[in-house]
C-alpha cells in the first residue's frame, strides 16, 4: 500500500534523499531510480510511496511519486548536468565543483603522461640489478583501488556503508594511484571534493618525486632516509 510522506532531504546531484512519514519515526531512503513523476523531486515535496527495506534491513522506498496526478517521465531519473562552477557548504566542509573534461581519451592521455616517470624509473631500477618484486604493488594495488572506488560508488548510490577515505588513500599511497585515477574518471566518483583531491594529488606527486629523484641519482630520498634513521 502507498503511504504519505514528505521529502525531508534531497541531493539532486547524487540522486537520492529521504522521505519522512507525517506520523514521525524513521526516514525512508529514496533513490531517483524508484521515483516517478513529471519532474525531479525537491526537498519539501509531498509524495506517496511504497515502504520496503534494503538488503541490510534498513527502510527504503520501493516506489515513490509526487502526491496527486503525476506523469511518468523516465528522463527525470537521469542525473542532471553539472553547472560550470558551483560551491557548496555541507556539514561545515567546503566543496568546490568545477566542470572537468569527461573525455576518456583525454583522461587516458593524462594517465599515460603521469606513468612516464614511474615506467622509466622502474626500468632503470631493474636495469641496475635491484630486486623488483615490490614494483608489482603498482598493478596490484591499482586493481584493489579500482575495485574499492567502484564499490564505494555503488554504496553511495544505494545509501549503503561507504569505504573510508583513509582506506582509499592508503591503496593509492601503496602504488594504486593509477587505478584510482582511472576509477575517478570512469565512475565520475571523488572528483569534486577538494579535501579528498588534495591528498590524492599529493600522493601522485610524491610518487613522481620519488622516481624523478631515483633517475637523478637518488640523493634526495637517500638523504631523507638518513635523517629519519639518524
Amino acid at each position: 500500500m502507498e503511504r504519505d510522506g514528505v521529502i525531508s532531504r534531497w541531493d539532486d546531484e547524487k540522486g537520492f534523499g529521504f522521505i519522512r512519514p507525517p506520523a514521525g519515526g524513521g526516514e525512508f531512503f529514496l533513490h531517483i531510480s524508484a521515483f516517478r513523476g513529471d519532474r525531479r523531486p525537491l526537498e519539501g515535496d509531498a509524495v506517496r510511496f511504497v515502504a520496503g527495506t534494503d538488503r541490510q534491513g534498513r527502510p527504503r522506498a520501493e516506489h515513490a511519486r509526487l502526491a496527486g496526478l503525476a506523469i511518468d517521465l523516465p528522463p527525470i531519473r537521469q542525473k542532471p548536468p553539472a553547472p560550470a562552477t558551483r560551491a557548496k557548504a555541507r556539514s561545515g566542509r567546503e566543496f568546490v565543483e568545477a566542470r572537468r573534461p569527461r573525455s576518456m581519451p583525454a583522461a587516458l592521455a593524462l594517465l599515460a603522461a603521469l606513468l612516464l616517470l614511474p615506467l622509466a624509473g622502474a626500468w632503470s631500477w631493474l636495469h641496475d640489478g635491484h630486486p623488483g618484486g615490490w614494483l608489482l604493488a603498482y598493478p596490484g594495488f591499482s586493481l584493489i583501488a579500482f575495485f574499492a572506488y567502484w564499490r564505494d560508488k555503488r554504496s553511495a548510490e544505494r545509501g549503503a556503508w561507504r569505504t573510508p577515505e583513509q582506506s582509499l588513500h592508503l591503496f593509492e599511497l601503496l602504488g594504486g594511484w593509477p587505478g584510482a585515477f582511472l576509477a575517478q574518471r570512469l565512475f565520475r566518483h571523488k572528483t569534486r571534493k577538494l579535501s579528498f583531491l588534495l591528498p590524492f594529488w599529493g600522493i601522485v606527486l610524491l610518487h613522481q618525486a620519488f622516481w624523478l629523484d631515483h633517475l637523478g641519482g637518488g640523493f634526495l630520498f637517500a638523504a631523507l632516509a638518513r635523517q629519519l634513521g639518524g
